[in-house]
């Protein structure tokens, strides 16, 4: 009977340790959404201070992505060399400083370079973040521990898109507003930043540099017995003695390029599927089917947040491979819904023109994509390209794929509307619910399962030369 009330409290004192770890961690994703969803309902103050056209909204919009891409380059460096903690705590330093000074409403080429290094934060991070979130978090909740990266981008749209809100509401000057606005971010970079000094580094990270005592003193952290310690420990030497025997460079070998090519994939897909066109734009589009007002603003992080939690559960009882189907089937359903919508619409140049039907499809459509997006693509691809790269070359793999990301975020960013412009509202909803189709080909050919398994033996697996869809066999 004691025994037994002392594993449970042992349980318990790993589950919160672990959950207390991880959530600061992931406020990384915080400010990667509070950066994602700054325009969505800034961009009209925006463009009223500071005279942007289309094209000008567009570039804006995309300088985050740039910034994105530099700050991935480079985030493996960062890692591998200052450590996964040092890291976040850079980016939450950038954050803070680039954030304030774009509140002071300098010139725009000026706040386009505080943007370019808000951009350069957030690589950082969502290279960091993930990274650090499966290092750390133990096998069998490590899928629940990864998707609250992207968890926390959604709380991060959603508390930037309701302030926004609400500052404009409360000051019709926009000069007045902007700043407001900005600071925002900062107030939310200040958590983060200070909530990086308590985090302990990444055990991988710090067997990787030879120093196992500070390993094993994280994972008596995290752990509950000292077997499991052992035997962690034991297997992450094994697979950097692995790589340290090998005469060829572990990023230089077959077996690494073809999961580099499965998480390169993976980025591209989680973007080609249009999920930032919503995040940024969906404001805009719903202003093109005379829909304004609080549906118009909130609609998309609301929804976005409230259906990324099921995803924590989901992800370790289903598992990463089912999701991305379920996921790419809704939103393929959902885009030629929201298509339809459009092509019935047509070219009606009077908003009040339009009717009801078209205007609750749109909404409907537009609520399930997000769900469909919110429960799999945007957690998982984020997850399953932390697990399956070995450790002698995961800061390259994931610096690869983050930067991929971003690449194909700031093209959607920088086209979306200027292709609605050219072929039609409709068109580039057909063409996402494309990208759809591919995607849910490419997951049944090559991405694997890797619910509950330890990142050794997928490791193991991937150099024992198991097939890229059996990676995750125990």
């Amino acid at each position: 009977m004691g025994q037994n009330a002392s594993t449970r409290l042992q349980a318990r004192g790993y589950k919160t340790i672990v959950f207390v770890i991880c959530i600061v961690a992931a406020l990384g994703g915080l400010l990667f959404g509070l950066d994602q969803g700054f325009i969505n309902n800034a961009l009209a103050p925006l463009t009223e201070h500071y005279g942007l056209d289309v094209s000008s909204q567009e570039s804006y919009s995309a300088i985050l992505a740039m910034g994105g891409i530099v700050g991935a380059l480079l985030s493996g460096i960062f890692a591998r060399f200052l450590g996964r903690k040092r890291s976040l705590m850079m980016a939450g330093f950038i954050f803070c400083a680039a954030s304030a000074y774009s509140s002071l409403l300098p010139a725009l080429p000026v706040l386009s370079a505080c943007r370019f290094m808000l951009g350069f934060g957030v690589g950082i991070a969502s290279f960091v973040v993930p990274l650090y979130l499966s290092e750390t978090a133990p096998a069998s909740i490590r899928g629940s521990m990864g998707t609250l990266f992207q968890l926390m981008i959604t709380i991060g749209i959603f508390l930037i898109s309701v302030t926004n809100v609400l500052i404009a509401k409360a000051f019709v000057n926009t000069e007045a507003a902007l700043p407001y606005m900005f600071l925002t971010i900062t107030f939310f970079a200040l958590f983060m930043f200070a909530g990086s000094f308590i985090l302990p580094e990444s055990p991988r990270w710090l067997m990787l540099k030879g120093r196992r005592e500070g390993a094993v003193a994280v994972l008596r952290r995290t752990l509950n017995s000292e077997e499991e310690i052992e035997k962690e420990i034991n297997e992450i030497a094994v697979a950097l003695e692995s790589d340290s025997q090998s005469k060829v460079f572990p990023v230089m070998r077959g077996y690494f390029l073809k999961v580099l090519l499965v998480g390169v994939l993976l980025q591209m897909f989680q973007q080609l599927v249009g999920i930032n066109m919503m995040i940024y734009y969906s404001a805009t589009i719903f202003g093109y089917a005379g829909m304004t007002g609080l549906i118009a603003m909130l609609t998309v992080p609301t929804v976005n947040m409230i259906f990324t939690f099921p995803a924590i559960h989901w992800v370790e009882k289903w598992g990463r491979k089912k999701l991305l189907y379920v996921g790419a089937a809704i939103m393929f359903v959902t885009m030629l819904a929201a298509g339809f919508a459009f092509h019935s619409i047509g070219d009606v140049s009077d908003s009040a023109l339009i009717g009801s039907g078209p205007k609750m499809l749109l909404l409907a459509a537009v609520i399930l994509y997000i769900f469909g997006f919110a429960v799999s693509w945007g957690p998982v691809a984020w997850l399953v390209c932390s697990e399956i790269f070995p450790l002698g070359g995961r800061e390259i793999g994931m610096t690869v794929t983050t930067m991929v990301n971003w690449t194909f975020a700031g093209l959607v960013m920088n086209y979306a509307l200027s292709f609605m412009a050219k072929f039609g509202n409709a068109s580039i909803f057909y063409l996402f619910a494309g990208f759809c189709v591919l995607a849910i080909l490419f997951v049944s050919r090559f991405v694997p399962e890797t619910k509950g398994v330890t990142l050794e033996k997928i490791e193991s697996n991937l150099k024992a030369g198991v097939s890229l869809r059996r990676l995750g066999e125990r």
